[in-house]
């Protein structure tokens, strides 16, 4: 009996390896063909969304499937399924890279107008892989058997915990690591080999055990015979099960995305920023699963009613705390001298690095507002599945089902959150609307039980107070943007984004911020930069009648884009679609004429989009087209500064016109003179590019400012042209450039600048 158990104990040890591995390897893919398919579809909230439930479509459908399947099969055929899903997904990630962008992006048609077109394509790209991801936990489940439903219970506790945690680390390492060392296309191979090595081992471990548990495994379940399964009942229990997975489902997500909201504000998101939360979203979990998989093997445990009994007050604590917890960060940071420099931190405009701040921003600070919850979560699996698992010939579906309502759950989620929560309620609310949901569980110990009447006020109560300490948004984006009182901030909250404006005290001036990032400055002449940007390129050209901005931010740059007075169109991308808003409270908070008219310029349309997709998808031509200035190691910055990124702009240009970025770093300058054979470089500012030979004549830049309408133009708004241009004309220069083959430089499928930040802010 020992050798048995011992050896099914080496069994098993050898699949959990197996299943951390598949997890690392998944997560690794989502990160990765997210990256790939927004070339497709654009990066914008719409798009995002899209994939994001493209992905957890196929999950379900193979949960779904695969709970079905794995209950007419015998232990041993369901390794094996495990060994055909994971080499199914190793052959779809090994040609990933030419599925997703060779051809999707580069040779596919576009439906970018059509978001149900888009989902479609999408969701039939990503199902194969999805489904088999989603088939393999029920497929796993089966894979050994165990004389009692809360064993079976824990064994696919433990398997949730193990991959749960593997994804969690794929998340950190991709992100961390992988990326910034290889590169997308050549990290997938990390995955491709886990999985792999996944299916050769599956497949080793399920030959061995076929030949050595011949004996200790039954070839049929007396209850129910392998191939005589029927449906699935869906007993009044299940169906409380079910309710309980479809709302957790929707509170893991909704808080999934109002916490990332909440953080990447406060962090100040940089292309790691996603990798870090994520890890500890995902790790968390996966510990409270473990931890409950432990708990189930203690005697005091053993009665349902108790494990009942633990999994309502968890479901208590984990939306309790989530309130408290908000409550108490946004109430306190601005309060406490110890956490001064934190909300400090949080009123700058530069992502900081430094050990001091990122102790705190990228350590205590998520794991105090997103740890226990989390934890939560995965405990609540381990004890949910110990009281579903009853019957053995059922275990497959109702993994299945239950967790393919999970994800239903989930989809659910994310898109109220996204297209209801956060345009009409804002993100203080959705933090108290989804904590609410402890009420249920509150109830449900006293209709359970497990909770006598004169007592049940007491958790109520507590959460009540909870939810009613969380701040209103005004004071919740107060805090988070380091500003005092209202008087100091104009902020709009929609679906693509948070877009704020933080004032001076004499309301008069500000700084623009998105998403936490510091833009540019207003007024337009406290910020000479973005009127460069804008003004040089046309100043040099002869005639730029039609121009394209892509970024809004304060405008600054489509104001100085628009100075020559043969300007007839100005085309500006944002994707942030609340940043006009937030510029027309400004103007007419500060009575600034000029943001107004350069919103209300009759030769301005603004076109809410991702900048680069919108270009990839209309054959319109420029005369100039210029990206406003975006730090390199913001997230998604890699796609403007890229090789491909900047021959897509050469491919919109007129003959004659001119390509503009701004040049932070010296791979930058590289990478766009690959593409660019004459260019004009102003010391680590403007980079102006052409395929024909540019004149650079002061004379005539000097003439073509002097211009009246030029000069009404610049003079209306406080700007000192001259001086400006007569400051970094000694730092501007012409180039011709030889055509090269650097390979240290920046291409969409690696862009080394933006996953350089750890270099780039280390102090």
């Amino acid at each position: 009996m020992s050798s048995s158990l011992s050896f099914r104990g080496l069994a098993l040890a050898l699949v959990f390896g197996l299943f951390f591995m598949s997890g690392f390897a998944a997560l690794l893919y989502q990160v990765i063909w997210q990256r790939l398919l927004v070339f497709y579809t654009g990066s914008d909230t719409v798009s995002i969304s899209l994939i994001v439930t493209a992905f957890m479509s196929g999950l379900g459908l193979g949960y779904l499937a695969g709970g079905t399947l794995s209950d007419r099969v015998q232990p041993r055929t369901n390794l094996l399924f495990f060994v055909g899903a994971e080499a199914g997904i190793m052959l779809f990630a090994a040609a990933s890279k030419f599925i997703l962008y060779d051809f999707l992006y580069i040779s596919a048609p576009r439906f970018g107008n059509q978001p149900g077109l888009v989902y479609a394509v999408v969701f039939a790209i990503l199902l194969v892989p999805t489904f088999l991801m989603g088939f393999s936990l029920p497929a796993l489940s089966k894979a050994f058997r165990f004389d009692s439903g809360t064993e079976q219970a824990r064994y696919i506790s433990l398997l949730y915990f193990i991959n749960t945690l593997g994804a969690a680390v794929g998340a950190f390492v991709t992100g961390f690591f992988l990326v910034r060392l290889f590169g997308f296309d050549r990290s997938l191979w990390v995955g491709v080999a886990a999985n792999g090595l996944c299916a050769v081992a599956a497949l080793l471990v399920g030959v061995w055990y076929h030949r050595s548990a011949t004996d200790n495994e039954p070839k049929t379940d007396h209850h129910n015979p392998a191939g005589a399964v029927t449906g699935l009942r869906l007993t009044p229990t299940l169906l409380a099960w079910s309710g309980h997975y479809l709302l957790s489902g929707m509170a893991a997500l909704s808080l999934e995305l109002i916490w990332f909201r909440m953080l990447e504000t406060g962090i100040k998101s940089v292309s790691l920023t996603f990798s870090v939360l994520l890890a500890t979203y995902l790790g968390s979990m996966a510990m409270g699963t473990v931890l409950g998989a432990w708990l189930l093997r203690q005697h005091w445990l053993r009665s349902p009613v108790r494990r009942e009994r633990l999994f309502l007050w968890a479901q208590v604590l984990l939306y309790t705390y989530t309130a408290l917890s908000v409550a108490l960060f946004v109430g306190l940071i601005d309060r406490l001298d110890g956490l001064r420099f934190v909300f400090d931190y949080f009123r700058s405009s530069e992502p900081v690095l430094s050990f001091r701040l990122s102790w705190f921003t990228y350590g205590l600070m998520p794991l105090f507002l997103l740890a226990l919850p989390t934890f939560l979560m995965g405990l609540s699996f381990a004890l949910s599945q110990s009281l579903v698992q009853d019957r053995y010939d059922e275990t497959g579906r109702k993994v299945g089902w239950l967790q393919f309502v999970n994800i239903v759950g989930s989809a659910l989620g994310a898109w109220w959150v996204t297209w209801l929560g956060f345009p009409l309620l804002g993100t203080a609310t959705l933090f108290a609307v989804v904590a609410s949901a402890g009420f249920v569980y509150v109830l449900l110990l006293y209709v359970r039980r497990h909770l006598r009447a004169v007592y049940v006020a007491i958790p109520a109560l507590v959460l009540l107070l909870c939810v009613l300490a969380l701040p209103g948004n005004d004071r919740f984006w107060q805090v988070m943007n380091g500003v005092s009182t209202a008087k100091e901030i104009i902020f709009d909250e929609n679906e693509s984004g948070v877009s704020v404006i933080k004032l001076a005290p004499d309301q008069q001036s500000g700084d623009v911020f998105v998403n936490g990032l510091g833009q540019s400055g207003l007024p337009y002449y406290t910020d000479e930069v973005h009127t460069l940007l804008g003004t040089l390129p046309v100043l040099i050209h002869p005639n730029p009648r039609r121009v394209a901005v892509i970024g809004l931010g304060s405008a600054g740059t489509a104001h100085g884009i628009g100075s020559r007075p043969e300007t007839q169109q100005i085309d500006c991308f944002e994707i942030v679609s609340n940043q006009a808003t937030v510029l027309t409270s400004y103007a007419n908070r500060a009575n600034d004429s000029t943001v107004r008219s350069v919103l209300t310029d009759p030769r301005m349309r603004l076109i809410i989009r991702d900048g680069r997709f919108a270009l990839s998808q209309q054959p319109d031509l420029y005369d100039v087209i210029e990206a406003d200035a975006l730090r390199p190691t913001s997230a998604y910055s890699g796609n403007l500064y890229s090789r491909e990124y900047f021959e897509l702009l050469r491919s919109r240009l007129r003959p004659g016109g001119y390509a503009v970025t701004w040049c932070p770093t010296p791979r930058i300058r590289a990478t766009f003179r690959q593409v660019f054979r004459y260019t004009v470089y102003t010391d680590e500012l403007v980079l102006i590019g052409s395929t024909t030979p540019i004149t650079l004549n002061w004379d005539t830049i000097y003439r073509r400012a002097a211009h009246p309408f030029t000069r009404r133009y610049h003079q209306q708004a406080h700007i000192d042209l001259k001086n400006i241009l007569a400051r970094y004309q000694p730092h501007t220069s012409t180039e011709t450039n030889r055509k090269n083959t650097l390979a240290d430089i920046n291409t969409d499928l690696f862009p080394r600048d933006e996953f350089n930040v750890l270099a780039r802010y280390r102090n």
